[in-house]
């Protein structure tokens, strides 16, 4: 079955939010509908060869091609009448969102990231983690042990060049982080298995210039948005958003 985006309008105040690396809409869609019950519209895409079962479709992409989707998302918006943003991400979509921020300022009222690798010399566990997403999307298609075995080996050389790529959009994120003014939602959980957590407070120390609430998720795992801590998650996030400056 076919994942497709999330959209809701409820207002001229939108909220985008962008899924992880490997994930889709799915990530966020719970918190998706948590916002749109407080009165706004919400859009959550899609990022180009995600929610698919075939992981090469992801590895076939650039963060071009993501950032160009980012960027998308917003006319996309536009085109639908909306005048107010605000922008959060999942993860590598975090990374993106902070992007986001950091290039069209005039653009938002506020926005974050959510367990989001924002200090790209910290080392992460996607490379293993991805090679497991494809050993889970291959068992669903019942390839024999062989099939399997030869379909991960052609996937390292890429997933590595991926990865190094990924990391060039982190590195250019975090150092426009001293650049960023407006209010800014990290959450981070606890027990992170993909990113190291305490790098949450490092990221938030580099943004001088805005107010940074940082939210710890003691009992959550990586996708903090489906994770134990989620409701208290969800009502942090609305809290924030409502506390932006929206006209």
């Amino acid at each position: 079955m076919k994942i497709e985006p999330f959209y809701s309008k409820v207002s001229n105040k939108a909220v985008l939010l962008f899924h992880a690396y490997t994930g889709s809409s799915n990530d966020v869609r719970a918190l998706a509908r948590r916002v749109e019950r407080a009165g706004y519209s919400v859009y959550a895409p899609m990022f180009t060869g995600h929610g698919t079962n075939d992981p090469m479709d992801i590895l076939e992409q650039t963060s071009d091609v993501w950032w160009k989707d980012a960027k998308r998302a917003i006319d996309f918006l536009k085109e639908e009448g909306h005048t107010q943003f605000a922008v959060f991400g999942l993860s590598m979509g975090g990374l993106f969102a902070m992007k986001l921020l950091e290039t069209y300022p005039d653009l938002f009222v506020g926005g974050g990231a959510f367990s989001s690798p924002l200090d790209p010399t910290d080392t992460t566990n996607i490379y293993p983690n991805f090679l497991k997403y494809c050993e889970y999307r291959y068992d669903q298609l019942n390839l024999s042990v062989e099939e399997k075995t030869q379909k991960i080996d052609t996937i390292k050389e890429p997933l590595d060049t991926q990865l190094k790529d990924i990391s060039g959009t982190g590195q250019t994120v975090y150092d426009g982080l001293s650049d960023v003014e407006k209010p800014i939602f990290l959450a981070q959980s606890a027990k992170d298995e993909m990113v190291r957590a305490e790098g949450v407070y490092d990221a938030a120390r580099g943004m001088k210039k805005a107010f940074v609430e940082v939210h710890w998720y003691p009992n959550s795992t990586h996708v903090i948005t489906v994770s134990h801590d989620k409701i208290q998650f969800e009502q942090d996030v609305v809290k924030f958003i409502q506390k932006l400056s929206w006209e």
